[in-house]
């Protein structure tokens, strides 16, 4: 029988120990869920205070990220389209120009100062995982202590980023957006 697998042993074994990961809610630190519904999300940011920056096709909102409070609701969806940059990598709130990443927009922050990471893997393609691995320790290992992250309800492609500081974390998907911020 021809082996036409072209993966060294090294991307087979990595493959397994992807494949093998429970997924679950993320680690202490990560104590705080909040799960916002939207359909047809296209991209996220975070405005000066870390609030959530949800844009979608029928306009955009803007959510405490612990306490999932919303504090603006935009529904004119023509208005948001406007509002986003011709390159999609910005969005112009009342008082401000944010940074954008998502689905039609740029790419997020996958690492914080303090070494957690964050990417999004297919370890069951077209599946998507989303893991989330601290990288600062001895003899780390790529997966070896990673947490696949439950996505709930969300599905499709996913996308998923840090805020600026590093305290909270968004991952977006058909569905809405899942997001889970550190104490402290």
């Amino acid at each position: 029988m021809v082996n036409n697998d072209r993966r060294t042993p090294f991307e087979l074994e990595l493959l397994a120990n992807a494949q093998s990961l429970i997924c679950t809610k993320p680690p202490i630190p990560w104590a705080y869920e909040t799960i916002i519904t939207a359909n047809g999300v296209l991209a996220c940011g975070w405005d000066d205070e870390e609030n959530i920056v949800l844009i979608s096709g029928s306009g955009y909102s803007v959510t405490e990220p612990i306490t999932g409070r919303r504090l603006h609701r935009e529904r004119d969806a023509d208005e948001t389209y406007d509002r986003m940059s011709d390159d999609r990598l910005t969005f112009q709130l009342p008082q401000r120009t944010i940074s954008i990443f998502g689905f039609e927009a740029g790419d997020g922050i996958h690492m914080t100062a303090d070494g957690w990471q964050v990417e999004v893997i297919y370890p069951w393609w077209p599946r998507a995982t989303v893991v989330l691995d601290y990288l600062y320790i001895t003899n780390y290992t790529y997966l070896k202590n990673a947490t696949a992250i439950d996505l709930q309800r969300l599905d499709g492609m996913i996308k998923c980023g840090f805020s600026p500081s590093g305290k909270h974390l968004i991952i977006m998907g058909s569905g809405g957006a899942l997001i889970y911020s550190r104490k402290g």
